[in-house]
């Protein structure tokens, strides 16, 4: 059994995946005693692979934190389900390295493309032949809703609506049809432009704010909620392996 750690830009969330089956999940506020609590549940655990985007935590930390546990950094992993053509790899973000892992899991020589829309929206192709090409990375939802508030004198910030309006009569709807419905042509835009050039594209969207805006893409794709997860257990059975 595998501990799989999420630590996101706004939350940290842990995994637990036996056989490469995901068992359970959830969302913490703090790792403090976690291993005890999981150790004194689930006895087999012996391995944990973490990606951690804002760098809260140094690998020795989580050492320290996870003692009686084998730990993984993504980077420190000798080698990957596919072949990367990305120019600064050390730049390169753990979440994304993952996101791409659970494509060749689930979508085995398939051209996808990945949004995972968080705090930022990131875009990531692999190519039918395994070849990672990159992508793009644009402001999330609530990035835009809070730059808005930041940037100016006098707009409040505001959320999103249930229902995303196409225009406002207000200066809060207003704010929602901008940032919401220029979320929604940024995707479908992304996805027609990355199609003219692979026109058999499987799309995923995952992340924080993909069950809200997948309601409203044109396009079709497939939502997948844990596949950040999916794709960390995923790197992690590879190089056992």
């Amino acid at each position: 059994m595998d501990l799989i750690l999420d630590i996101g830009n706004t939350h940290i969330k842990y995994h637990l995946f036996s056989s490469g089956k995901r068992m359970l999940g959830d969302t913490l506020e703090s790792l403090e005693g976690l291993e005890e609590k999981l150790l004194g549940e689930y006895s087999s655990l012996q391995d944990m692979i973490y990606a951690d985007v804002r760098g809260k935590y140094s690998y020795n930390e989580l050492c320290t934190l996870f003692p009686n546990l084998k730990v993984h950094s993504v980077k420190s992993l000798p080698g990957l389900p596919f072949v990367s053509n990305y120019a600064t790899p050390e730049t390169l973000g753990e979440d994304r390295l993952a996101l791409v892992a659970a494509a060749t899991k689930h979508y085995p020589h398939c051209n996808c493309l990945i949004i995972d829309a968080g705090t930022c929206i990131t875009y990531d192709l692999i190519t039918a032949e395994e070849n990672y090409l990159g992508g793009a990375i644009s402001p999330g939802l609530s990035m835009r809703f809070k730059s808005l508030s930041h940037f100016t004198g006098k707009l409040p910030e505001v959320k999103e609506a249930a229902v995303p309006p196409l225009w406002g009569n207000t200066t809060e709807t207003s704010i929602q049809a901008g940032v919401i419905q220029g979320i929604i042509h940024e995707l479908d835009g992304q996805i027609n432009a990355y199609k003219a050039r692979f026109p058999s594209l499987t799309v995923i969207l995952t992340g924080g704010d993909a069950h809200y805006l997948s309601k409203s893409v044109k396009n079709t794709i497939f939502a997948q909620p844990n596949f950040l997860a999916e794709g960390l257990n995923h790197l992690l059975d590879y190089n056992k392996n």
